[in-house]
C-alpha cells in the first residue's frame, strides 16, 4: 500500500494486524536501533507495557497505549510505512523517516512533533522528513524571536519546551544524542537589558513606536516572512532596549538585528502597511524611555500597600533611590573625566605610601566603584573599562572566593600566571561552545535545499545568542565568527597580552595617584597596570560618546584622522556659562594639538584655543521632511461584529 491509497482509502477504526511475529520483528529491529544512536545498555528491544515508559509497544495485535501521550503506534506488515492515531488526527510517516528522526531526537519529541499542529480531519495527514524538518526550522525561529524579545517560549509551539523537562534551549542537545550537555544557563547571568520598570515611562510602556509617518506597531521578523508563525510582536516599546547592541543609547543600522525589525500600521483606508523599521525612522533614542526618578519614587509610593512589611517597602525604595536607569548603557557615553576636585578627594583616602585600600574605603566606592580606564582592545581601539572592587559584572567567570569573615574577594591561584591562564580558560570554553553549537545547527540545516539554507542560514540557538552577548562583554568587539577567531589566534600568538585585553575578571584592591599624574592600579589577583587617567561615571547617559582613540593618536594621526563633522567638544557658552556640545566644524577647529595633561588645544580659524579635556564622537539624526498625506499612518481600523 502507498502514502496516497493509504491516506484516502485506510480505515483505521477497523484496521487489524495482519502478522503479530512481524510487528515484533519490526518494534525489536526500530528499538535496537534507538539503543545503538542512544549508547544506553537499556533493554529498549523488550517490548515494555509500562505506561511510564517513553515509548510504545504492541502486545497481542493491539497497541499498548501510553497515557501520558495519547497515541498509538500501529506497526504493520508493510514496511515503508508507520501509522499513529493521534488525538484530533491520524497521521502516516514512512519507516526511515522515523528511524532518522530518533538519530536526532527523543521519542517522546518525536511523538510530540506528530500531534502537534494535528487537526480534526477525518482523512489521514501524511508527514514526511520535510515536514518535519519544516517544523523543527519552524521552533528555531520562534526559539530565537521569543528570547530576543524576552518572552517565554509558547508550549503550543515550542516542541522541546512543551514536554516541561526543563531542557536547555541548544541545538547540540537538540540534534545530536552524544553532544554532550551544553546549558543556557551557563550564559544567562547577564547584565539587565531593560531598566528597571518604575524608569520605564507612558512611551515605553506603549506598543505604538512614533515615526515620521505616524504611529505603528513594532514586531521582529528573523525569517523574513513578516512573522509568519506570529511570534514577533513587540508587548511594548521598552523591548527595544534589547536590541542597542552597541550600547550607545541609540538602536540604529550599527546595531544588529535593526534590519530584521519591521513596523505593521494601516493607511486611511484601514488597509495594512508593513514596512522595515529603517524606512521610517534614522534611528530610536532609548533615553526617550526613561522615566525621572522622582516619577519613578511616585509610582513605587503608589505600590506601598502591595509590600507585605513597612521595611520591605522601605528596601525597595532605598534601592531605587540608589539606582542608575542609565547603567545599561556602554561606560563611553556615561563617563567623563575626572575633576581637579574630584582627584583631591581621592587623595585624602590615601595612606602615607599613597595607595587608596579600596576595601577600606568601602563606604566610599560601595562594590562598583563608579570609575572607569581606557584599556586596549585586540582589534586596536580602546574602550572604558569599570572598575569593580567586587567581579559580579558578567558570567564570564572569575577565579575570586568570598571570605565571609573578611568580606572581601580573594584570588584562588598564587601561580603569577594564573590569571592569563584563566582567561585563556574562559574564552576557550566559550569558544568551544559556540562552534559545538554552530556545527550542530550547521549539519542539521545543510539537509536542505539551498533556498531554504539561504532562508535560515542567521537562526541561533538562545545559547548562541547568549555566547554573542557574552563575548562582546568580554572583548568590546562585535560578534562575528571572523572576531571570534581572531581572539583565539591572539591567544595563541600571546596569552599575557590577550587575557588583559578582555574585561577584567579580578577584583581591584588599591589604586596609587602617582607624582607624574598617571595612577597604578592594583587586582587582587596579583596584576598591576598603569594608566593615563580615569573617569567617573556621570549618572546619566550623553548623547555623545568618548573618542578614546583620539587620547592614544599622535598630532599627526589626530589632525588625519578626525572627522570634524561627526566630532565634537563641551565648552561653555558664552552667555549661560553652562557646557554644550558643538562639532568641531562649529567651532571652526582647524588644527588640533596634544598637551602634556591629556587635554587637546583646539585652533579655530579666528585664531581662538579652545582647551579641552576630551574629543566625542556625536550621534547624527537625519531631520524629517514633510510627509505626504497619503503616506501617513492611521489608527488600527476598529473591527465591530453584529
Amino acid at each position: 500500500m502507498d502514502i496516497k491509497s493509504f491516506q484516502t482509502n485506510l480505515d483505521l477504526t477497523n484496521f487489524k494486524f495482519d502478522k503479530y511475529a512481524d510487528i515484533v520483528k519490526q518494534n525489536e529491529e526500530i528499538s535496537k536501533k534507538r539503543a545503538d544512536i542512544y549508547k544506553t545498555d537499556r533493554n529498549f528491544h523488550i517490548i515494555s507495557e509500562n505506561e511510564s515508559e517513553n515509548y510504545i509497544g504492541i502486545k497481542n495485535n493491539e497497541p499498548i497505549t501510553s497515557k501520558k501521550y495519547k497515541d498509538y503506534i500501529i506497526y504493520s506488515d508493510n514496511e515503508n510505512l508507520l501509522y499513529y492515531e493521534g488525538t484530533n488526527a491520524y497521521y502516516a510517516i514512512t519507516k526511515d523517516t522515523d528511524i532518522n528522526l530518533l538519530s536526532k531526537i527523543s521519542l517522546a519529541d518525536k511523538m510530540f512533533l506528530l500531534n502537534k499542529n494535528d487537526t480534526t480531519d477525518e482523512k489521514v495527514v501524511v508527514k514526511d522528513e520535510a515536514y518535519f524538518m519544516q517544523k523543527m526550522l519552524d521552533d528555531m525561529i520562534i526559539e530565537q524571536t521569543s528570547f530576543m524579545l524576552g518572552k517565554k517560549l509558547d508550549q503550543s509551539y515550542d516542541v522541546w519546551h512543551s514536554l516541561g523537562f526543563g531542557r536547555s534551549y541548544s541545538y547540540a542537545n537538540k540534534f545530536s544524542p552524544n553532544a554532550g550537555n551544553y546549558k543556557a544557563d551557563n550564559y544567562s547571568n547577564q547584565n539587565p537589558l531593560i531598566p528597571n520598570s518604575y524608569y520605564l515611562n507612558s512611551y515605553a510602556n506603549s506598543n505604538l513606536i512614533d515615526t515620521k509617518f505616524g504611529k505603528a506597531e513594532l514586531f521582529l521578523d528573523l525569517a523574513g516572512d513578516n512573522d509568519r508563525l506570529g511570534v514577533g510582536s513587540f508587548s511594548s516599546n521598552s523591548q527595544l532596549f534589547r536590541f542597542d547592541s552597541d550600547g550607545n543609547g541609540f538602536v540604529d543600522k550599527n546595531d544588529t538585528y535593526f534590519d530584521k525589525l519591521k513596523i505593521r500600521a494601516y493607511d486611511k483606508d484601514g488597509n495594512e502597511i508593513i514596512k522595515k523599521l529603517s524606512e521610517v525612522v534614522d534611528s530610536i533614542n532609548l533615553k526617550d524611555f526613561i522615566d525621572s526618578k522622582s516619577n519613578a519614587l511616585k509610582k513605587l509610593e503608589a505600590q506601598k500597600d502591595n509590600y507585605g512589611t513597612i521595611e520591605g517597602y522601605e528596601r525597595s525604595l532605598e534601592l531605587l533611590k540608589d539606582y542608575n536607569p542609565y547603567s545599561i548603557f556602554k561606560a563611553e557615553v556615561k563617563y567623563e573625566s575626572l575633576t581637579q576636585n574630584d582627584l583631591n578627594e581621592l587623595s585624602k583616602l590615601a595612606d602615607e605610601d599613597g595607595w587608596i585600600d579600596i576595601n577600606s574605603n568601602s563606604g566610599a566606592f560601595n562594590g562598583l566603584l563608579g570609575i572607569a580606564y581606557a584599556k586596549q582592545g585586540v582589534d586596536g581601539n580602546y574602550r572604558l573599562e569599570e572598575l569593580s572592587s567586587y567581579p559580579h559584572t558578567t558570567n564570564f567567570g572569575f577565579n575570586n572566593v568570598f571570605d565571609k569573615t573578611t568580606k572581601e574577594y580573594y584570588w584562588r591561584d598564587s601561580d603569577k600566571n594564573s590569571y592569563q591562564n584563566q582567561q585563556y580558560t574562559r574564552f576557550m570554553n566559550l569558544y568551544n561552545d559556540y562552534m559545538s553549537e554552530l556545527k550542530n545547527r550547521d549539519e542539521y540545516i545543510n539537509e536542505f535545499d539551498d533556498e531554504t539554507k539561504a532562508k535560515y542560514k542567521n537562526v541561533k540557538s538562545s545559547v548562541m545568542l547568549s555566547i554573542e552577548r557574552e563575548f562582546s562583554s568580554a572583548t568590546g568587539l562585535n560578534f562575528t565568527l571572523e572576531n571570534l577567531q581572531k581572539v583565539k589566534d591572539n591567544f595563541e600568538k600571546d596569552r599575557a597580552n590577550t587575557a588583559n585585553m578582555l574585561k577584567d575578571t579580578d577584583a581591584l584592591t588599591a589604586i596609587k595617584i602617582n607624582k607624574n599624574g598617571t595612577f597604578t592600579l592594583k587586582f587582587n589577583s596579583g596584576r598591576e597596570i598603569i594608566v593615563n587617567e580615569l573617569y567617573k561615571d556621570s549618572g546619566k547617559a550623553f548623547d555623545v560618546e568618548l573618542n578614546l582613540n583620539a587620547k592614544f593618536m599622535s598630532e599627526i594621526e589626530l589632525n588625519q584622522n578626525i572627522d570634524l563633522v561627526v566630532s565634537a567638544a563641551k565648552v561653555k557658552d558664552e552667555i549661560t556659562g553652562k557646557l554644550e556640545e558643538k562639532s568641531l566644524k562649529d567651532l571652526g577647529v582647524e588644527i588640533i594639538k596634544k598637551l602634556s595633561n591629556n587635554k587637546f588645544a583646539l585652533q579655530t580659524n579666528d585664531g581662538k584655543t579652545i582647551i579641552v579635556d576630551q574629543i566625542y564622537t556625536r550621534f547624527i539624526q537625519n531631520k524629517d521632511n514633510l510627509i505626504d498625506d497619503k503616506d501617513k499612518f492611521y489608527p488600527k481600523p476598529l473591527r465591530i461584529w453584529a
